[in-house]
């Protein structure tokens, strides 16, 4: 520290001794100065930042010194202390038969102690659900910390208690994809969650009743038909047909009280025939999860409540 700064105090980085104007710092030169006068009340400031260069994201995550960020999809927030199972000291040298048998008693118990509580073993396997299912599902992150909120709120209010841990993990999953507009089946996270879609159906109308307490609505039928398109890589002009006569159909009484599913089926369908494209209904009842008969009988409404004219371009 220079003699003119000792001399300024703590009040010369806040305003500059001549003209009172505010300092401002140049990180390049390391000076704190005023802008108007030009006096240099410290030339030689202290560098808050990494003595390191990184020059990705995995060179960075290396040499970090601090952890992950607290996460609410982990039982204890991401704060707890992991020892690692490398059985190496701080040189990355092999410890020895005694000290690694020592390494692994401490890891042992350390896994203990952070699951003491029978309440903490089952949100930290409910979580790790969670996490499974969301992962085998390519959910983005968003959604995971939102199921592990809504199961929060479930075992807060003791609405998880007694109940299979899958099934509320695949209900709380369902929920937040409900609430962000994901688009995925309850079957889809049943499966992914290992349980029944029966039970997780039923534990996600107790959470609806228990938790929401307001209606989450399904997702829309113009993302019904870009999951059917995208999962059976169906032509784009069908795709483009089949949200066109969704839209013109929306308003109508076709659309209330059915399932978005039948009906998107039923939109591709009828938009691949106009196509020339002759998609099985069996093909398109299988992706979308319904059956043979809701495709044949949406269509038959639609049909029968709207007139379809297919323009033809002569060449």
């Amino acid at each position: 520290m220079l003699p003119v700064e000792r001399d300024l105090g703590i009040a010369a980085l806040n305003a500059c001794p001549n003209c009172r104007k505010a300092l401002i710092r140049d990180q390049e030169k390391g000076e704190v100065l005023c802008q108007y006068c030009g006096f240099v009340a410290i030339d030689q400031t202290i560098d808050s930042g990494s003595e390191w260069k990184q020059l990705d994201f995995e060179e960075r995550s290396k040499r970090m010194r601090v952890g992950l960020p607290t996460s609410i999809a982990l039982h204890d927030y991401g704060l707890s202390t992991d020892i690692s199972g490398d059985s190496r000291d701080s040189h990355g040298r092999f410890l020895d038969q005694r000290n690694r048998q020592d390494a692994m008693r401490l890891q042992k118990w350390q896994r203990r102690i952070r699951t003491s509580a029978q309440g903490e073993r089952s949100l930290a396997n409910a979580l790790t659900k969670i996490t499974e299912a969301s992962a085998q599902l390519r959910l983005p992150s968003p959604i995971v910390e939102e199921a592990s909120h809504i199961f929060r709120k479930s075992a807060k209010q003791s609405i998880s208690k007694s109940k299979s841990i899958a099934g509320m993990a695949a209900a709380s999953l369902y929920l937040a994809c409900r609430r962000s507009g994901v688009n995925r089946s309850l079957k889809e996270i049943a499966k992914a969650s290992g349980t029944q879609e029966r039970s997780a159906a039923r534990y996600f109308r107790l959470l609806l009743n228990e938790v929401e307490k307001t209606y989450v609505p399904p997702p829309s039928v113009q993302k019904y038909i870009s999951k059917l398109v995208n999962k059976e890589k169906i032509n784009t002009r069908v795709e483009r047909l089949a949200l066109d006569l969704a839209d013109r159909a929306t308003e109508s009484e076709i659309s209330s009280g059915k399932t978005p599913a039948g009906l998107a089926a039923a939109y591709v369908y009828i938009a691949s025939v106009l196509c020339s494209e002759h998609i099985p209904q069996r093909e398109i009842a299988e992706i979308a999860e319904v059956t043979e008969v809701t495709v044949r009988n949406r269509c038959r409404e639609i049909l029968e409540k709207f007139t379809i004219n297919q323009k033809v371009k002569v060449l």
